[in-house]
């Protein structure tokens, strides 16, 4: 069965249309209309990618790699539709690991009306108030025209504000969410902020809503709160404790994108949450957590507005309001990483779930009035657990480009569809761009470190000479080409990276026509029996989809060249 993709619902005269834009963790910036015809696909990468008024996107050159760190935006850039980069900046930390500057940014940033940009990042530091750990600190920075820091808050510096009960902070001491293959604490993860803009509260006199003052939200800690710009100091919030108003709401659990509703729209002046839910949050040891990290958790995902003042839910969307029933059924309404929200000029709200690779607009009522599902994939052949992620999504006037208006016409729901009926664009290059698969976008999606081992292992292979395969596409893989070598192997196995690299070095260097697969025969466990593996490493030759040699153990460089020579060729 293939299910559809594209733009699967459009009820146009319900709808406040527009152009979306979306970025990929491995095809890039998306630009397309409401039927999902696109209007660019620009070769960049985006935690997210915004939309300025003048049509520019702002986004990133690339992303450290997860052996360095997790989601490190390395350059920030601006460019127009033409893929012409127009502003960047990088100057943020100078790593001398790998002798560059870098933003560090990641999750968030906001173009200024003066020009300048707020940016989220990280800092790598040490702050035995917090942990004996290293930490990866959360950095809201504010840069000028000219590239120069004009402002700065660091949340660590302000950890005894933040009102952790000495549980919590006793949990984190332990553990302060540990990126394991890192050895550095991601205790906050925030991964959202925005500008309050205009409000009536500060209208009425209540500072803590000033119109430069800046709210977010903590994913890990389940917190989100309202920092003061001038002050530097957080004058709002709800959570991490668990009092009456982190009750009042029923718990915040992995709050992922955060605004305050811009006046002009409806419910201006009320929060509007995206809660991924999940797991997370630290305190009492209990049935989900033993050791007090992610003790809390909630199996689908929740959209709150309330008022900032009384803390009264105004609207929500949960799995039960779309009509599902939420102990069968909330998967249907989930995305357990990534998701991001919008307020639009009708009244709808325009949602996006970066799990699952869908965004939604939904009515006031609750009916879904259009819907998109991605139809790239982070990688078409394996079992990954996010499969078309995306990361966040947003709705834009069609007067901030200077083209004609696309003609768009109404799809219905009810029609059968076999596959994406969006029209596709051929790639927009931006100079100094580097399409990464090793974004480590998933580390809270996985449900333990093993897991999230597994696929960093597929993503980094999946970019290498050696790829990833299961027994689910393993005949068509090696009947797709006429000569190929599959190393098995296995998670114990201490010998099978070094069979892997010889096999790298010598298709990159002599063999470049013979195709390399590697299988996991841990997570293929009816292998052993189908392939009659006794030992791994086990290295088999295929030519024509027939085996014509295998060998169990590690061979040097020109042996595994002599053994190509005599089978393969």
């Amino acid at each position: 069965m293939i299910l559809p993709t594209g733009t699967t619902v459009y009820k146009k005269e319900k709808c406040c249309s527009g152009y979306n834009l979306v970025a990929t963790p491995s095809s890039g910036v998306l630009l397309f209309d409401m039927n999902g015809n696109e209007i660019k696909h620009f070769k960049m990468n985006a935690m997210p990618a915004k939309m300025l008024e003048n049509g520019n996107i702002i986004g990133t050159t690339k992303f450290r790699k997860s052996d360095f760190s997790s989601q490190d935006g390395e350059s920030l850039i601006e460019i127009e539709q033409d893929g012409n980069v127009v502003w960047s900046y990088n100057k943020f930390r100078f790593l001398e690991k790998e002798s560059i500057w870098s933003a560090r940014a990641h999750g968030d940033y906001h173009r200024l009306e003066n020009g300048n940009t707020l940016i989220l990042g990280h800092d790598t530091i040490v702050n035995t108030e917090v942990s004996d750990k290293k930490l990866l600190d959360e950095v809201i920075y504010e840069v000028d025209l000219n590239g120069n820091v004009v402002w700065k808050f660091s949340f660590s510096n302000h950890f005894n504000e933040i009102g952790y009960t000495e549980v919590q902070k006793n949990v984190i001491y332990r553990n302060p969410n540990l990126i394991s293959n890192l050895e550095i604490g991601d205790y906050l993860h925030i991964t959202s902020f925005g500008v309050l803009g205009e409000n009536k509260w500060y209208d009425q006199g209540d500072r803590r809503f000033a119109p430069d003052n800046i709210i977010f939200a903590s994913r890990q800690s389940n917190f989100i709160g309202i920092i003061d710009k001038q002050k530097r100091k957080i004058v709002w919030q709800i959570g991490p404790k668990e009092d009456s108003l982190f009750r009042k709401l029923h718990g915040i659990i992995g709050p992922t994108h955060i605004q305050m509703i811009k006046k002009g729209l409806n419910g201006a002046g009320n929060i509007l949450l995206f809660e991924s839910g999940a797991e997370s949050g630290y305190g009492v040891p209990n049935l989900n957590s033993s050791t007090g990290i992610n003790n809390y958790r909630r199996a689908y995902s929740r959209v709150l507005e309330f008022n900032p003042i009384t803390y009264d839910i105004k609207w929500k969307i949960t799995p039960r309001d779309l009509g599902y029933s939420t102990y069968l059924n909330g998967y249907k309404f989930y995305s357990p990483y990534g998701g991001s929200l919008q307020r639009l000029e009708n009244g709808n709200t325009l949602v996006s779930m970066g799990s699952a690779g869908i965004m939604y607009e939904i009515t006031e009522d609750h009916e879904v009035v259009w819907r998109w599902v991605c139809p790239y994939r982070v990688n078409a052949e394996q079992n990954f657990a996010i499969k078309n992620y995306i990361y966040q999504g947003f709705r834009y006037p069609y007067n901030y480009l200077n083209r004609e208006k696309p003609i768009e016409i109404s799809v219905d729901q009810n029609e059968i569809r076999e596959e994406n009926t969006g029209t596709r664009v051929k790639e927009t290059f931006v100079e100094g761009v580097v399409i990464q698969n090793d974004i480590d976008f998933m580390t809270m999606a996985m449900e333990n470190e093993d897991e999230i081992a597994l696929q960093r292992e597929i993503i980094s292979m999946e970019s290498s000479k050696v790829k990833f395969i299961s027994t689910e596409n393993f005949d068509k893989r090696i009947a797709e080409n006429p000569t190929s070598i599959v190393i098995f192997g296995g998670k114990s196995c201490v010998h099978c990276k070094s069979v892997r690299e010889i096999v790298i070095e010598l298709i990159e260097e002599e063999f470049g026509e013979i195709a390399a697969f590697y299988l996991d025969i841990d997570e293929n466990k009816s292998v052993r029996r189908t392939k009659k593996i006794d030992n791994v490493p086990l290295t088999v030759m295929y030519k024509n989809s027939v085996e014509v040699h295998r060998f169990v153990g590690e061979v040097t460089y020109d042996d595994m060249a002599l053994k190509i020579e005599e089978y393969l060729l």
